[in-house]
């Protein structure tokens, strides 16, 4: 009797570690009414630090100087916008936040913030240059199977993404290795992966939606969300689906490290 009740103790361990797409939703839920006003102001942050200098970017367009000027400017403050929303929503996830995250998110984070950004940029750049190049301008049956290899490389890349802002500031790594930890979380755990992405766009969809079609009604409510809520919950989510995964490679209950052994680590 005790063996059966010991055998369905360790399954329902088991289970419990096992990562959950709607956990990792409700979990992002209940931090973010939690954290309402902090989350809310992250959110509008965010949003200026990326909307003013794209703003600019637009109006200044017809000098070749000044847009180039200002298309680093908007990715430094895109970098040090990032660095601060994942920061923030990693210590909400960890219900442990306060104001002097902010402060600690640009002092630590926004160099690698910045590598990531410019990294991840330039490889879906390249990649989607290259799906475009062997499907549009050369002909033939093989280049074609070269642009469709390139373009499962853009979509894991652009899938890997979910994970390395989250593994930068949770375990402290740099941008090459969190971008190395991000593609093997993806290929081990597809299945979720895809369905927290899937999720995501979903969520953003909805979002976005009335704003497309401009229905007059919901295009305010349209906008309220992009400039309160969307970038914050896309952070939150992230960070959460990653903790839902770091659990799966705990070795120990007593671990102090949340991340355990990940795919790729020395001696895994």
């Amino acid at each position: 009797m005790s063996d059966d009740r010991a055998d369905t103790d360790s399954q329902g361990e088991a289970a419990a570690h096992h990562p959950s797409v709607m956990r990792a939703l409700r979990k992002s839920i209940a931090d973010a009414w939690l954290y309402l006003g902090l989350f809310v102001a992250v959110n509008v942050i965010w949003v200026i630090l990326l909307g003013l200098p794209l703003g600019l970017l637009g109006r200044l367009a017809l000098n070749p100087a000044v847009a180039v000027g200002g298309l680093l400017t908007t990715v430094l403050t895109l970098a040090a916008g990032n660095a601060m929303l994942f920061r923030l929503a990693n210590r909400m996830a960890h219900g442990d936040v306060s104001l002097r995250d902010f402060r600690d998110a640009l002092a630590r984070y926004s160099a690698g913030s910045l590598a990531l950004v410019l990294v991840l940029l330039a490889i879906l750049a390249l990649g989607a240059f290259n799906v475009y190049f062997y499907l549009q301008v050369v002909s033939g049956p093989w280049w074609r199977v070269i642009g469709v290899v390139w373009g499962y490389v853009v979509v894991m890349f652009a899938l890997a993404m979910l994970y390395c802002y989250p593994l930068l500031v949770e375990q402290g790594c740099g941008p090459l290795t969190a971008m190395k930890r991000s593609v093997l979380l993806t290929l081990d755990n597809p299945g979720y992966t895809l369905g927290v992405a899937g999720a995501l766009v979903l969520w953003t969809f909805v979002a976005v939606l009335p704003a497309l079609l401009a229905i007059p009604v919901l295009v305010g409510l349209s906008a309220l969300v992009l400039c309160f809520v969307e970038a914050g919950f896309v952070a939150l989510v992230a960070n959460n689906a990653l903790l839902e995964l770091l659990r799966k490679y705990e070795r120990s209950e007593r671990q102090d490290d949340v991340g355990g052994s990940l795919p790729g680590d020395p001696g895994s």
